[in-house]
């Protein structure tokens, strides 16, 4: 059997759910822009690793380029 509510109980218990909801909402999405910029420093380490992993190589960039797309070796 539903409990009986009063109105004014109900429209507190809205009221403290929606502000909760937008609490959460705001540290979401102060989350989700923290974790964007974490992942742009994060790929550009690894673009700067890369490019003087590329220098130090011996390939040429051709070499270099065919392996990354996963094509056959030249000439062997």
């Amino acid at each position: 059997m539903a409990r009986n509510i009063s109105k004014e109980s109900l429209e507190q218990k809205i009221a403290k759910t929606e502000k909760a909801i937008s609490k959460n909402r705001e540290q979401y999405d102060r989350l989700t822009a923290e974790l964007e910029e974490l992942h742009k420093k994060q790929k550009a380490i690894q673009s700067k690793e890369l490019l003087k992993a590329i220098e130090a190589s011996s390939k040429s960039y051709e070499e270099i380029l065919d392996f990354i797309q996963g094509k056959e070796e030249r000439g062997e």
